[in-house]
């Protein structure tokens, strides 16, 4: 098992861009109104020949309204589980009565407890951060997240106290599975039922998860990382700075899977939203999976399977080549099945056409079709398949003007029916010889 870190403090110490800090990118929402984050959110660290994960927590108070005894809980928890505690407090502050009772909370769990003094930009501001000594941590290290001041010599404290393994150097791919859908459609509820334990905050007001929430769970005996992310709306739908910033969280999320489950609710259908979503994973090029949820309060669920699918392709035509499952969060119904079509469609995205099968498919697929136009025959002299995750598929053609958004069609359905490529997007890119 890897090395937990938990990062842990008051809101607004600068936890989230700590994280971002190891991370190497803005994977956590910054933003100074308190209670910005409030799930644990996990990503995994190499430095040197040891690997650790770290995970964001919300901010430790009392008074951020309704969330608060959930987001306690889930500090708390994320403490139990944890090695390492990074307590982090502001430096330009100095000490805050909220600072003692959680180093006397941290004290009775017993971790192994490196004491962050953050927002120290300059070394004469250390002073002022002497006093947080006389909460009696042996390990102490003055940073600045901000400006990435001492960060290092942070990561290397982690690292001496980390016991080494050599099961840590071994690499292994681990799927990054993210679902996306827009608000209440049941992600967290999900993400919760495969973690086997409450790591997303679930609640009936929209907007609940704000950042990109990775979870580390294992599914049998392989590992997958969950992402789960905000509630993704159409644009005109955007109400604050905050539901901006949660989406734009959800956009770096999508960039970072390998495959997509776009969640639907199972009371309300296939809508714009959906579509919208839909189109843009494609634009990201994920491999996509359909997940309709909710699927225990469905009464007539033979018709209700024939209704959706029907509504699925009718209004997601570009995307016929998508599965859809029907699930369950509440119940478990059928989450194996996800992790079944999620190593499908990934070896599907992943596929490598030999070139004389490829080549073998085209030459067929153009006894069958040949394209003219204006008495003018489209010729496809050279072709191949240059890429992979997802497969990309370059044509060398006599003139580019010839090439119709029809043929491209009937190519790609071709390559479908020989090769499959379910759940993937293929992409047809031509150029003139």
């Amino acid at each position: 098992m890897l090395t937990k870190v938990a990062i842990v403090g008051r809101p607004n110490v600068g936890k989230s861009t700590l994280f971002n800090r190891f991370v190497g990118k803005k994977k956590a929402i910054i933003h100074d109104k308190p209670g910005t984050t409030r799930d644990r959110n996990d990503y995994e660290i190499i430095w040197k020949d040891k690997k650790f994960i770290v995970t964001d927590t919300a901010g430790w108070s009392k008074d951020l309204g309704v969330f608060s005894k959930e987001m306690s809980f889930q500090l708390e928890l994320a403490v139990s589980q944890s090695d390492i505690v990074l307590f982090v407090v502001d430096g330009k502050v100095g000490v805050h009565p909220l600072d003692a009772q959680i180093a006397q909370s941290i004290r009775l769990s017993e971790k192994i407890v490196i004491l962050v003094v953050n927002k120290v930009d300059i070394q004469a501001d250390e002073v002022k951060g002497y006093e947080f000594y006389k909460f009696g941590f042996d390990n102490i290290v003055f940073i600045s997240a901000n400006h990435g001041r001492s960060i290092n010599d942070l990561i290397d404290k982690i690292w001496e106290n980390i016991k080494y393994d050599r099961k840590n150097k071994e690499t292994k791919e681990i799927l990054k599975i993210i679902f996306v859908g827009k608000p209440n459609v049941g992600k967290s509820s999900l993400v919760n039922a495969v973690a086997k334990e409450e790591r997303s905050i679930v609640c009936d007001i929209p907007g609940t998860t704000r950042d990109s929430l990775s979870v580390k769970v294992e599914v049998g005996e392989k590992e997958y990382i969950l992402i789960d992310t905000a509630g993704l709306h159409r644009g005109s739908k955007m109400k604050d700075d905050m539901e901006y910033l949660s989406t734009l969280s959800a956009n770096h999320a999508i960039e970072s899977a390998d495959v997509a489950i776009l969640v639907a609710d199972a009371s309300q259908g296939i809508g714009e939203t959906e579509v919208k979503i839909a189109r843009l994973l494609i634009k990201k090029r994920r491999p996509i999976i359909v997940a309709v949820n909710k699927w225990d309060l469905i009464e007539e669920k033979e018709e209700a399977v024939k209704y959706f699918t029907k509504e699925l392709r009718q209004r997601m035509k570009f995307m016929s080549w998508a599965d859809i499952i029907f699930i369950s969060a509440k119940t478990s119904q059928r989450l194996d099945k996800i992790f079944q079509n999620v190593e499908d469609v990934f070896k599907e995205y992943s596929k490598q056409l030999a070139p004389e099968e490829f080549n073998c498919a085209i030459q067929e697929a153009l006894t069958k079709k040949v394209y003219i136009s204006k008495g003018k025959t489209l010729k496809l002299k050279e072709y191949s398949q240059v890429a992979i995750r997802p497969p990309v598929f370059m044509f060398s053609v006599n003139n580019l003007d010839l090439v119709h958004f029809s043929y491209e069609r009937f190519l790609e359905n071709f390559l479908r029916g020989k090769f499959s490529f379910k759940g993937t997007p293929l992409f047809l890119k031509f150029r003139k010889r």
